[in-house]
Formats: structure tokens, sequence, C-alpha cells
């Protein structure tokens, strides 16, 4: 693959964290997004600064998430790093003067996600968003377009469902203890939806969250429900699931 042509409009990115989706962020970025250009990439590990040396059009490479703020050159900052990090890194770029996409969840702790909401107000020039692409997509948006016209009248229930498929190597299962699991780390997806689907914030909630054993022999299901009205008295249910298969074993059969 080939970069595109740098153009002085280009908006100059430093991606941040070059895990299992951070490098599938950074070849987007660098190969796949009119008007981006990837100048700068960070990583704690030797191997994944490898990997970016190896696979993206020379972008510097940093080992330390400060030196790659203090790159004047950088104008936007990618952060596809642990979900606990997620709030101070915000917070770093905002005040280095970057512009700052995060994936989600913002953070695991509602306080924390209240702090980086009033970081971001005192820099109304700087653009600061997270990862809920769904609102960006064609289908959803159709959705979300023809609700706010009344093409459909006046909605009264929002039903989502996500199901991953099996995750065969069981990464979802070690991720959670820091990514917030089933319900912060993938369940945010849906109520992103229901919010803009029922065009108002959550009044009051109940939420189940549980882990089973599946059928056909899966193994470690995670599951989760939500169920929350809003103060127009709509109401949003969703539901969520992931499952790692059991690693196959070989087995032999002799002829009699």
């Amino acid at each position: 693959m080939s970069a595109p042509t740098a153009s002085a409009q280009r908006l100059r990115l430093g991606v941040v964290g070059l895990g299992r989706l951070g490098k599938r962020h950074a070849e987007n970025l660098a190969y796949r997004v009119p008007g981006a250009e990837l100048v700068a990439a960070c990583s704690l590990l030797d191997d994944e600064r490898a990997w970016a040396r190896a696979a993206l059009p020379s972008p510097r490479l940093y080992d330390d998430y400060a030196k790659l703020l203090d790159d004047s050159d950088v104008n936007a900052v990618w952060l596809v790093t642990p979900s606990s990090l997620h709030a101070q890194q915000i917070v770093d770029a905002l005040r280095a003067g970057k512009h700052v996409f995060c994936e989600k969840p913002l953070s695991l702790d509602l306080a924390e996600c209240e702090r980086v909401l009033a970081e971001a107000a005192r820099f109304p020039h700087l653009q600061a968003t997270i990862g809920f692409m769904r609102r960006f997509d064609p289908s959803y948006k159709d959705a979300f377009d023809k609700i706010a016209a009344g093409a459909i009248g006046r909605p009264f229930l929002v039903r989502s469902q996500t199901t991953d498929k099996n995750d065969t190597d069981g990464f979802f299962v070690r991720f959670a203890a820091t990514s917030g699991g089933i319900f912060l780390d993938c369940t945010v997806h849906d109520i992103d939806v229901a919010r803009l689907a029922a065009r108002q914030a959550a009044r009051r909630a109940c939420l189940r969250r549980a882990r089973s054993r599946c059928t056909k022999g899966c193994v470690n299901s995670a599951t989760s429900t939500t169920v929350w009205r809003s103060a127009n008295s709509r109401a949003a249910s969703s539901r969520c699931s992931t499952r790692r298969a059991p690693r196959r074993t070989a087995t032999t059969r002799t002829a009699r």
C-alpha cells in the first residue's frame, strides 16, 4: 500500500497504542482516510514499534506519550489504549493543544467522565470525540434521519442487539479485566444508538449483567441486558453478547 499524497490541508495525526485494534486504526489512517496524514506513532512495546516501522509510511516513533504530545507537527492524537488510561490521556492531549479521537469507553468511572467533559469545555477550539462509529454508518444514519423526520411516527421503544463472533483465542475474556467488559466496552454502542434514536438521555435505568455457558460446547459467554426509560417515556432495550469457543483438540481414530 502507498500512503496518500501529502497536502498542506491534511490533518497530521499521531496514533497511540499499536495493539490488535491500534494496528487497524493506524493502517486506516495511513492508507485509507482522505485528509489524514499519519506522522507519529507511540507504543511502550518494542515489537509494536518495529511493526510500525515496517508497516507504516515512516512515522516518527515514540515510546513515551508525553514526547508525542510535545511533537509540534502533530495536530491530533488517536488513542487506542487501555480503557483505564483514556480519561487522563484525553486531558493531557487537550492541554497540549491537540484534537483527540479516543476509542470507547471514555472511562470506567463516572466521575472521570465528568472530569473529561469539564476539561473539554475549557478548550472549545479543539475537537474531542469518542469512537461511537455507528453514528456514522449509512444504515444507522438513515434510520435516525427517518425518526427525526417523523417518518415512522412517535417511537415508543428502541431495541438494539449486538452479537459478536466466537472469540476463538479468548482475547475478549482476558481483556475484560481492564476494558470494562461486556457492559462498559460493548453495550455502550447499543446505549449510544438508543439515546440517538429516542432523541433523549435516559432518566431511569435497570441493568442486568450475566455470564453463562453457551450451547454447542461454547464457554465463557458474556451477556449484558439494558433497559431504560427516558424523560419523555420512551423506552429502550439492548442486548449484547460475546462468547469464546473452547480450544479444539486433535483426535485420532483407529480403524477396526
